[in-house]
């Protein structure tokens, strides 16, 4: 099994839908969807703490040769064997049935103490594993940042946008000052994403940084480095940043419902009048966060009338991101059902969002 179907078959072991388990390691359901399907793999620290939920080495997770362990008991299961039988309250135990289950125990306590070296060994391996594939070459490590005051860098950047070209990539760019140099070293930046990596030449600076920058598709999580190789071919990868959640970040959310009035029906003619409200929430990583919007009506799916959103104005003034609509787009006869009302959100970015009042 691969490591997205074993993480699929465990949530579902353990009653989990993928929204649940994004919960519960703080990420979205479409990354918990991305592992399950493997185009994307998680971070060594998602993959730990998937290891604690699910009670599995994070090498069972990995290695697609490990075995996989079974299900959860089902609490209300009849099948769980039958205590042993007591023995009468008046019979005693002889001295070689007491020495079988003192021995009998000492087994026991070998065994789960084996078990907990043979579980922790594991462990490592995975983890060992883990940074190997990350790494894609066993003598190249990778370093965490540890902090401003102790870490790598004596200053270091990191900044995401959307391309105003294509609204399905990202242009990632960067900078870095180590505070550890070397005579003769090279740089350049490396850029991961799920089972992707892409990089680019560090263009270096009078104050001994470097910068640089990539376009790269949308993906949902990232990590970029600095990587540093000295005269003998040593490498050092220094982190500079990790991202994630980057689609949801990236996109808005429209709520539209009617405060009032709403589609009526009556002697074979459909009236639309009343105030709609909607509201968009623009998400963090959004720089340029205006819109426009309107109303479309469209009967058997063809658009037969529309009309601009209208900002919400309270004590004289507006609120960018609220709208409170008249709405004003008549009457036409017809059948109810042939009849729907969409909001429609246009970004800065050209992109669509709509959403069915309620």
């Amino acid at each position: 099994m691969t490591t997205g179907e074993k993480i699929a078959a465990l949530r579902r072991d353990h009653k989990l839908s993928q929204e649940a388990l994004g919960e519960k390691l703080g990420l979205s359901r479409q990354a918990v969807s991305k592992w399950e399907a493997d185009q994307a793999v998680p971070t060594m620290d998602n993959l730990m703490e998937l290891s604690r939920l699910f009670g599995v080495p994070v090498d069972t997770l990995l290695r697609p040769d490990a075995p996989f362990p079974a299900p959860p008991a089902d609490e209300n299961s009849t099948d769980a064997p039958a205590a042993p039988e007591t023995p009468h309250k008046g019979v005693s135990l002889s001295r070689g049935k007491i020495l079988a289950i003192g021995g009998a125990a000492l087994l026991c306590v070998s065994l789960a103490l084996n078990a907990v070296c043979l579980y922790q060994i594991a462990q490592l391996k995975g983890e060992v594993h883990a940074l190997r594939v990350q790494a894609g070459n066993v003598n190249t490590v990778y370093y965490p940042g540890t902090g401003a005051d102790t870490g790598d860098f004596a200053d270091s950047s990191e900044h995401m946008t959307l391309d105003p070209e294509n609204t399905e990539q990202l242009i990632v760019t960067f900078s870095a000052v180590p505070r550890v140099a070397s005579d003769g070293e090279t740089a350049k930046f490396l850029l991961r994403g799920g089972e992707q990596s892409w990089e680019c030449e560090a263009e270096g600076d009078a104050g001994g940084g470097y910068r640089g920058s990539l376009t790269i598709p949308m993906v949902d999580e990232y990590s970029v480095y600095l990587v540093l190789t000295d005269q003998n071919g040593g490498t050092r990868n220094l982190l500079i940043a990790s991202e994630s959640d980057i689609e949801n970040r990236f996109s808005i959310d429209v709520q539209a419902y009617w405060t009032s009035g709403g589609p009526t029906f009556s002697f074979g003619k459909n009236t639309f009048t009343g105030t709609l409200s909607t509201y968009v929430d623009s998400h963090d990583a959004l720089e340029d966060n205006s819109f426009t919007g309107r109303i479309i009506l469209y009967q058997n799916g063809k658009e037969i009338a529309e009309q601009p959103l209208e900002y919400r104005i309270s004590d004289g003034e507006y609120s960018p991101n609220t709208y409170d609509t008249e709405v004003r787009l008549g009457t036409f006869e017809g059948r109810m059902s042939d009849f729907s009302i969409k909001v429609e959100i246009t970004d800065a970015y050209g992109r669509v969002f709509t959403v069915t009042p309620d």
